[in-house]
């Protein structure tokens, strides 16, 4: 059994029984035995300004509250989860500036002038539509590696989450390695770190995001940081498929994981 388990990516909603999300999650990952939650809730470029600055008031608000009602009960971070910041760096540059934030998630859910990957009917592209768009897909990935705005990746290779597990198309990744091995040196030389996301392990692709592999190139390419997230919109998951990611974490080659305050990584012992 770990001793450590933090999980780094929860997202909070407004809930029943009198209780908002975020507490019923503080109060779930105390009886989990969980000693630290990052909340890092969707905040998308393409929403505009105005959104998206309403989003970070509302969530550093949340998380005043919740480090008053749980005290030295919890670690409790505030984030955000950044979509798409290489769209917009200006503006993702202006939401990631404010000294309250611990961690910002760099991730990637849609292509330029396209849907998000979770809306998307892979059932009807062919084969030669699907390439395209997995080159396009590592062409951004590589743009969003080169910003500034951001502490960790989010949830590399999204889109298998849905090509497999629901449309069952089937890729090589491994075509795509080269092209992936040379964003991981970018993000290890940018100081930038990965996250292990388990949202996979729960919803068919029975994996993790990104995957073992994946993470043995990120260690091989120089890099040393990485977070473990479930990516729970509530509180029923919180914490799911943590003790996996740990496992894969350390079958990497890594002695760490990362969780994070005022936008430093503090190294946590897998133990």
């Amino acid at each position: 059994m770990f001793e450590n388990w933090y999980d780094s990516h929860v997202h909070s909603r407004n809930s029943h029984d009198g209780k908002d999300e975020v507490t019923l999650i503080c109060e779930t990952a105390l009886k989990r035995g969980i000693k630290g939650v990052a909340f890092a809730d969707h905040c998308d470029t393409y929403a505009g300004k105005a959104v998206c600055l309403k989003i970070r008031q509302n969530l550093l608000a949340d998380v005043r509250r919740a480090r008053e009602k749980f005290g030295d009960a919890l670690a409790i971070s505030a984030g955000l989860e950044l979509g798409e910041p290489h769209h917009d760096s200006a503006l993702a540059r202006e939401l990631t500036s404010d000294p309250e934030l611990d961690f910002v998630i760099g991730s990637l859910h849609h292509l330029r002038d396209e849907e998000d990957f979770y809306y998307m009917d892979f059932d009807r592209l062919g084969g030669g539509e699907l390439d395209v768009m997995m080159r396009r897909y590592y062409e951004e990935l590589a743009e969003l590696a080169d910003c500034e705005a951001f502490d960790v990746v989010g949830h590399i290779n999204y889109q298998v989450r849905y090509m497999s597990a629901e449309a069952r198309k089937k890729v090589d990744l491994a075509a795509h390695y080269e092209k992936l091995s040379k964003i991981l040196k970018i993000l290890a030389r940018n100081g930038k770190g990965i996250e292990i996301n388990t949202s996979g392990l729960r919803r068919g692709l029975d994996d993790i995001l990104p995957s073992l592999e994946v993470v043995r190139m990120f260690k091989e390419a120089g890099g040393q940081i990485v977070t473990l997230g479930s990516d729970t919109h509530d509180a029923r998951s919180v914490g799911a498929g943590i003790f996996t990611a740990m496992e894969s974490l350390r079958e990497a080659g890594f002695e760490h994981f990362a969780f994070f305050k005022r936008r430093k990584p503090r190294e946590i012992a897998i133990a």
